[in-house]
């Protein structure tokens, strides 16, 4: 057989099975009892096919270590099967010789910290058909033209144009959303896939493009923003959430963000603090060449409890609040209170009404910087700080909160991150 016939296939099969799961994944039980004939599957080939699973032996999956980044970028070469190290992959990556059949590809690292990945071409071709059938549902219908704005492309991206069921157009925003603006008005894109911050930036600027849908990705997104691109471009917001880990989530036609569990075996950590907030724990039933085994993610979601209209039984988020890491962590009178990302931003954006963009950044072990725009009136602004103040006081810490006035530009080159932890206790 062809490769395009194979690889066209391979999409088919995983677009029109992913449909199926939709109709037939009613109820906890029908998702339960196929995660655990899959996981099985997976956990024979880890322990047969890579170098850290081999070194477990036979036990059970609820026996694999929770793992993270760092671990696996340490022995990335014990978590594939082509034993690739790192340093091998970085090379390969850079100098654009992946193995032949697979590919490499890494993250944006606006973290600091850089993730790789190996996928094989039929992997990709998985992921092609199941986000289509997700996110795209009439695919095979009609051929679509997509605009993905991200800062780093892949070749993810290129199996989209290789399967002729659609085009798909990268822009790269690194080049500017001046430029971008141009490029994908003549483009006319049918879908659009961006980072809030530039959808929201194509709204303002009054972009004339007239999407059918649009997705937002790769940050999280606040009020202010959903309701700018809403308002504008008459869509129905969605998500994506999906990761260098994998893809995680998707909007359905009612808007809900259901995780990805026909794919992806999702264990969900509360967060230590008594919130409502899980860590995802994440383990991808379909990926082979590198084994994604109950990784911790460093994300924080908040979930529903809502059956979804659309039928699907497949759990409901709520909101993607941030990143685990940017919780504040001030100091009490104990020991310290950790104070998550959402409850910060809420304050903030619950201060007035005319608030829609800030930054609020914990710069010591006991101090926050808010800054926001300068036209934004001097009593309005003193009211954000002391909503700040009142927010952590009423949590039992007492944090000095500075406040500076400046422009907020866009900064395409790295994740806006509206409310940010840049101190860490020395240990």
């Amino acid at each position: 057989m062809r490769a395009g016939v194979a690889t066209a296939a391979v999409m088919g099969a995983a677009f029109l099975r992913t449909r199926a799961l939709h109709r037939w994944l009613t109820s906890r039980q029908r998702i339960e009892r196929r995660q655990a004939s899959r996981l099985e599957r997976l956990r024979l080939h880890a322990i047969s096919q890579t170098a850290y699973y081999r070194r477990l032996g036979d036990v059970p999956f609820t026996s694999f270590p929770v793992v993270d980044k760092a671990e696996v970028m340490q022995a990335f070469g014990d978590f594939n099967t082509l034993a690739l190290s790192a340093a091998d992959a970085w090379h390969r990556l850079e100098s654009g010789h992946a193995p032949a059949g697979y590919d490499i590809g890494c993250s944006t690292g606006t973290s600091g910290n850089r993730g790789l990945y190996l996928v094989s071409d039929r992997e990709r071709f998985l992921w092609l058909g199941t986000i289509l059938a997700k996110a795209v549902p009439d695919a095979f219908v009609r051929r679509h033209r997509v605009a993905v704005i991200l800062p780093r492309t892949s070749r993810l991206y290129d199996s989209a144009n290789e399967s002729r069921l659609l085009t798909l157009r990268f822009f790269d925003l690194n080049h500017g959303l001046e430029t971008i603006a141009d490029h994908l008005t003549s483009y006319r894109p049918t879908i659009v896939v961006a980072p809030p911050k530039a959808l929201r930036w194509l709204a303002e600027q009054a972009v004339p493009i007239s999407p059918e849908h649009c997705f937002t990705s790769a940050e999280v997104l606040d009020a202010p923003d959903r309701a700018v691109i809403e308002r504008t471009y008459a869509v129905r917001l969605g998500q994506i959430y999906m990761a260098t880990e994998g893809l995680f989530a998707v909007s359905c036609r009612h808007g809900t963000l259901h995780l990805a569990e026909d794919a992806v075996h999702f264990e969900l950590e509360p967060v230590r603090n008594g919130s409502s907030l899980v860590t995802p724990i994440v383990t991808d039933l379909q990926r082979r060449a590198q084994v994604m085994a109950r990784y911790r993610m460093n994300d924080l979601l908040r979930l529903s409890s809502e059956p979804c209209p659309c039928g699907s039984a497949l759990q409901a988020v709520d909101e993607i609040v941030g990143r685990r890491d940017d919780c504040f962590e001030l100091a009490a009178r104990a020991s310290s209170v950790t104070i998550t990302p959402d409850v910060l931003r809420n304050a903030v954006l619950g201060a007035h009404t005319s608030i829609d963009d800030f930054r609020l950044r914990q710069t010591g072990d006991n101090t926050i910087e808010l800054v926001l725009s300068p036209r934004l009136a001097d009593e309005i602004a003193e009211a954000a700080r002391c909503a700040v103040i009142a927010c952590c006081t009423s949590l039992g810490t007492c944090p000095n909160v500075t406040m500076r006035r400046e422009e907020l530009p866009i900064d395409t080159r790295s994740k806006l991150r509206r409310v940010e932890q840049q101190w860490r206790k020395a240990v």
